[in-house]
């Protein structure tokens, strides 16, 4: 029964993580409503960085990638940051380091699979700049530009707004709107 209950979720999560960009999409303009019916998704990747303009420590890495990843409302339990094939100190010469993340995020769901559903969530805008985490400096722009290109296209969250001119003076940004499990 329990192996039978298992595929059933399985399902639903596959079900669930199909349907949420369309949820998304719907409740896109709605804000301040009350929230949807959802489940936990997990994400489990591999975030491959390339051609970095500097040098980042493993530490500089997890604290960013930590840092975006709050933001966004991952449950500090669920979060894991890995850091590898990075440089022990600033001057270091490796410049294409890795980041293992693993972490759950709400993923709406709809129809027959709300009675599964484990939480409610509502639609949150993220604003990720530099001092926002904390972590996150006024020369990351190029970090920041393959995060958005890797580890935020791989989620579903929509980029509302983007201003990565990096190598200009002018502050680099990402909005995106996200589902993040209500309050209660």
């Amino acid at each position: 029964m329990k192996r039978l209950q298992g595929i059933a979720l399985g399902f639903l999560l596959a079900v669930a993580s199909a349907a949420a960009p369309a949820a998304t999409t719907a409740a896109a303009h709605v804000s301040g409503s009350a929230g949807r019916p959802a489940i936990w998704r997990a994400y489990d990747m591999d975030v491959d960085l390339q051609n970095l303009p500097r040098t980042y420590t493993c530490d500089q890495l997890w604290y960013v990638f930590h840092g975006i990843l709050l933001r966004l409302g991952v449950p500090i339990a669920s979060l894991n940051v890995l850091p590898y094939r990075c440089s022990t100190s600033p001057t270091g010469d490796l410049r294409s380091p890795h980041v293992q993340v693993s972490f759950r995020m709400p993923a709406v769901v709809t129809g027959a699979a709300v009675k599964w559903s484990q939480l409610s969530a509502v639609r949150r805008l993220v604003l990720i700049r530099a001092g926002e985490p904390k972590k996150l400096e006024a020369g990351d722009c190029r970090l920041l530009r393959q995060i958005r290109e890797t580890l935020l296209a791989s989620l579903p969250v929509q980029v509302v707004h983007s201003s990565l001119h990096c190598g200009t003076a002018a502050p680099f940004s990402v909005t995106v709107r996200t589902w993040v499990a209500a309050a209660g």
